[in-house]
């Protein structure tokens, strides 16, 4: 317990309590709901020379998606070129013209240069060959409907020319021949798989509905895109998978989207790598089964989830920014292995619930209920609400730092923390805690510091085999206050400056020791590499002790 020292200044510590834990610690099962058939594993951009003769620098995982290497290479020889203009287009074998309409009849590659102020290009194509469009300065736009709309083909594949700075913008609103018709509904519209690859521009204006959409699968593997839609930015139906190329998205709904319901290993979005900006209305990533990062860079600025997946949400790599959100990242079962996550959420940061909710537009729905209250001896332990088989969050690597007003952990099932980094800079609220899991949370090897209100505050299980430190402060303590725990000798065991004010503060780390005595130290100053407010190897000086905490035997 908490020893006051005479010397100190007015008392901020109400209870400093230290679980140790002790015990193996187990594993939640999967639950057996089904995860994606196949995710793209290797990426890079796709280059293009300027003569049309294509090579790949990188391939997709071939039998994850429906590309393949040679989608990218082609005869520069055996091309058709095919100009628009709105006087009259021209082309060659496999392309016939009406008007303002291009249509593309067969397979084979067709180099496409030229403008349409008002008209349309189609692909409606029976044979079994791959139509490949290498775009080499478009601008198509339509009065009426999609500029560019794929009604038949076994694969489509665009090319963006390198150099080449390429635009389409559809219709407000459409125009379809009969009431019960609702497509194309996309500046970009696909009825079979479609491939966009290459080290040109695209620039895609989605006036009425969507930006871009497969009704098929979807793989962007190169070039620089921009999106702005009325709608959804980008939407593969099967799937949605970016394993390159630079994607900046703005959408009325979602910026990035996979919605097949009806089978579920389908309805999938993969981030291998490229680099994506998204802002969207409501969800920045949108999957009605599971969401995969796997590497890339990611900014993201939703109106409702960050990264929102029905079924199960996997982070293995890469570096993801949510600079706003509703709820950060949410599925029913989330996986991390690796990567860089910083979130910033007005509700729960990492919320493990099921469905697709859109809280922010619906109101909190079924959402993880505030946590009970701490369990005996300061251990929080679970929240007093019945756990949800099949949901867990299970965390073995990479970083989490996440700034939230509601929960900052929350769980509706069980939690395993095996490795990595997790900061919490929670809320202030005390019907919210910076921890809520309903289930087990077990911790090891990995460091933990949750900061956030004391009403509802929990920490991992006695049963971990990691000992986890609660600081409970008997007011609150001020953004920018600097809490330090450390050794009798000095040693730092962690050094935390809070973004926001709290109360209660959770301290787990691998150097935490059951049977050791801490002295904690509030004021002075930190210098040094930071994350999330935590320090581990850091300057520190100036502080004042305000007691000491000794860890029970386990």
């Amino acid at each position: 317990m908490l020893k006051r020292r005479p010397t100190a200044p007015a008392a901020l510590l109400l209870a400093l309590t230290l679980t140790a834990g002790c015990g193996a610690a187990t594993s939640p099962g999967t639950g057996g709901d089904p995860t994606p058939a196949a995710t793209a594993t290797t990426t890079a951009g796709t280059s293009t020379s300027a003569s049309g003769t294509s090579s790949t620098t990188a391939t997709i995982a071939l039998g994850a998606t429906h590309a393949d290497a040679s989608d990218y290479a082609w005869d520069a020889s055996a091309e058709v070129a095919v100009t628009l203009a709105d006087g009259g287009s021209s082309g060659g074998d496999g392309v016939s013209i009406k008007g303002s309409i291009v249509t593309i009849t067969e397979g084979g590659t067709y180099r496409i240069s030229g403008s349409l102020s008002d008209g349309q290009l189609v692909v409606d194509s029976a044979d079994e060959e791959v139509v490949r469009l290498v775009l080499d300065g478009v601008d198509i736009a339509s009065s009426t409907t999609a500029p560019v709309s794929v009604v038949d083909a076994a694969k489509v594949v665009i090319i963006l020319d390198a150099e080449s700075e390429n635009t389409l913008a559809d219709a407000t609103p459409y125009q379809y021949a009969r009431a019960d018709v609702d497509e194309p509904n996309a500046a970009l519209f696909s009825t079979a798989d479609l491939t966009i690859a290459g080290e040109g521009s695209l620039a895609v204006s989605g006036n009425d509905n969507d930006g871009i959409a497969s009704k098929d699968g979807l793989v962007i593997a190169g070039g620089t895109i921009t999106v702005n839609a009325d709608d959804d930015g980008i939407r593969g139906k099967d799937y949605l998978v970016v394993t390159g190329g630079t994607l900046t998205v703005s959408a009325g709904g979602d910026a990035l989207k996979a919605d097949n319901a009806e089978d579920a290993t389908l309805g999938y979005v993969t981030i291998a790598d490229g680099t994506v900006s998204l802002t969207a209305g409501t969800d920045g990533i949108d999957a009605v089964s599971s969401a995969i990062v796997e590497g890339g860079a990611l900014a993201i600025t939703a109106g409702d989830d960050g990264i929102h997946a029905d079924t199960r949400l996997e982070i293995h790599g890469g570096t993801i920014e949510i600079a706003r959100s509703y709820e950060g990242l949410e599925a029913t079962q989330v996986v991390i292995s690796g990567g860089s996550v910083t979130l910033v959420a007005d509700d729960d940061g990492l919320n493990v619930a099921g469905g697709n909710d859109a809280s922010a537009v619906n109101g909190p729905g079924d959402r993880g209920g505030p946590g009970g209250v701490p369990g005996g001896g300061g251990a929080g332990g679970p929240g007093g609400e019945t756990a949800t088989a099949g949901y867990y969050v299970e965390m073995s690597g990479g970083t989490l730092v996440m700034t939230t007003g509601g929960d900052g952990f929350d769980s509706n099932g069980s939690a395993t923390v095996t490795g990595g980094t997790i900061v919490i800079n929670g809320p202030t609220a005390n019907n919210n805690g910076a921890i809520d899991v309903n289930g087990e949370f077990l911790i090891s090897n990995a460091v933990l510091v949750a900061a956030g209100s004391i009403g509802m505050a929990e920490t991992p299980d006695a049963s971990s085999t990691q000992a986890t430190l609660h600081l409970q402060f008997d007011s609150g303590v001020a953004a920018g206050t600097v809490v330090r725990v450390q050794a009798s000798d000095g040693t730092a065991i962690a050094t935390f400056e809070a973004s926001k004010p709290f109360q209660s503060l959770v301290i787990s780390t691998p150097d935490v020791a059951a049977g050791a005595t801490y002295d904690v130290l509030t004021g002075g100053t930190v210098s040094g590499d930071g994350l999330g407010g935590l320090y581990l190897d850091a300057t520190y000086v100036g502080g004042t002790v305000i007691g000491t905490v000794s860890a029970g035997a386990s």
